[in-house]
């Protein structure tokens, strides 16, 4: 089918396809798609897919389009339009496993904003799947837009994995953005625990601005033993910064007493800072 078409003038050759379509076969379809993958630059993109549209879910036209949209991916990866229109039909047709194959391949361009956009306002198959989400969101480090689209779809178990094994480093930003939404301290902290000890200052501080409970920052903090403590000299210190940064350095008192009974190391960094901190707790508290 495709040499004859592409003897043809462009709408001789649109013609002709549409009416490979219309046979609404899957053999009269293949025939349609292979002429499009071959004749795009001749006959138009836009007026190909057009062809495609399917008229209801499942139907040949709609297997056609995916097949010619994934083939023009495939040999044009660098094309973030043609990549988010690829996306769109498949949110359409419910092809979960090729949204996560698309928003993980690194070589695959596509505007993250616009992805993570489509993702988020799926329905079906793909709006109950957040992998494809969580692709686009690690990849382009949305982790705000992550939070709060799996905090409305009720599926903060998989955003606990993800921050768990994925990406540690992302515990920060989804902390602020699950308080900023209004989930429950508790909860986010359950999310982001264990804490990452880089990220820690910084998950402490949006939890205090939060108004957490003391028994929440506690067992927030709690993991945070020595062996974080040798490994940063700095942590202790920081920890403390951002709780007398907002008068709230009483509710470090549990940590700061757990690590002292652990036995701070003369002369360390961390050890100086806790004991300042207690003694300062003493002196104002």
């Amino acid at each position: 089918a495709v040499e004859p078409i592409g003897r043809m003038g462009p709408p001789q050759g649109l013609a002709a396809v549409g009416r490979l379509v219309d046979t609404d076969t899957p053999e009269a379809a293949a025939k349609a798609v292979a002429a499009a993958i071959a004749l795009h630059g001749t006959l138009g993109h836009s007026e190909l897919a057009s062809l495609f549209r399917p008229k209801e879910a499942g139907d040949n036209r709609e297997r056609a389009l995916l097949d010619y949209l994934r083939a023009r991916v495939a040999a044009a990866g660098d094309d973030a339009a043609l990549t988010f229109e690829y996306l769109g039909a498949c949110c359409a047709a419910g092809q979960v496993d090729e949204l996560e194959r698309v928003t993980r391949d690194r070589s695959i361009a596509y505007d993250a904003v616009q992805a993570c956009t489509l993702l988020r306002e799926a329905g079906g198959a793909a709006g109950k799947d957040p992998r494809p989400l969580i692709n686009v969101c690690d990849r382009h480090n949305l982790f705000g837009e992550l939070a709060t689209a799996l905090l409305a779809r009720r599926q903060l178990r998989h955003l606990m994995l993800y921050v768990r094994s994925v990406n540690r480093a992302a515990s920060a930003p989804v902390c602020a953005a699950l308080l900023e939404a209004g989930c429950e301290a508790a909860r986010v902290a359950e999310v982001v625990s264990p804490l990452h000890a880089p990220s820690a200052p910084a998950v402490l501080g949006s939890m205090l601005d939060a108004e957490c409970q003391a028994d929440v920052v506690a067992s927030l903090l709690e993991p945070l033993d020595g062996t974080h403590l040798a490994q940063d000299d700095s942590l202790a210190a920081s920890l403390i910064e951002a709780a007398v940064g907002r008068n709230k350095l009483p509710l470090l008192k549990p940590w700061l007493d757990a690590r002292k009974a652990e036995g701070l190391p003369p002369g360390a960094p961390n050890s100086e800072a806790i004991e300042g901190a207690i003694k300062q707790i003493k002196k104002w508290w």
